[in-house]
């Protein structure tokens, strides 16, 4: 089966460590295998061959995202692999929202914004977006994660 609980357990400017917990035990298979593949977003990317349930991922850039999949093997055959995103450095976006994206729509006394989001690769990071609101009593800022709808 697939490998549990893949995640980044800590990160430098150029380097993730990741864990995960082993597969459901099944068919008497005790010796296990796991195959790491991590590359940037769209491309092939490298391998690590390990025993252990925990790896580090070096010589990596900031800023760029990264896949990372995972997957254990036995003598009995490979299982699924297990894949996350993870960034060794989060910074700042290269580029603002396209504000030519924006699009509002009044729906009663409820206003919908839309917006074309950012890559990950301009995001250099999860983008997190915020909106600020005016009301009688000030600005009010408003934090909003990405969905995939970006409304």
């Amino acid at each position: 089966g697939p490998v549990r609980n893949l995640m980044k357990t800590a990160s430098t400017d150029n380097n993730v460590a990741i864990s995960w917990n082993p597969p459901e035990p099944s068919d008497g298979y005790n010796s296990v295998t796991y195959t790491i593949r991590y590359g940037v977003l769209g491309t092939p990317g490298e391998v690590i061959n390990t025993q252990n349930t925990q790896e580090s991922i070096n010589s990596l850039e900031p800023g760029i995202p990264y896949y990372v999949a995972v997957s254990a093997g036995t003598t009995g055959g490979n299982g699924n692999e297990t894949e996350i995103i993870v960034f060794s450095k989060e910074e700042a976006p290269t580029i603002p929202v396209n504000a030519s994206t924006i699009k509002t729509a009044w729906s009663g006394n409820s206003l919908n914004i839309s917006w074309e989001p950012l890559t990950l690769h301009e995001a250099r990071g999860f983008p997190v977006y915020y909106i600020y609101l005016n009301d009688s009593s000030g600005p009010v800022k408003r934090g909003i994660e990405p969905t995939a709808n970006t409304t």
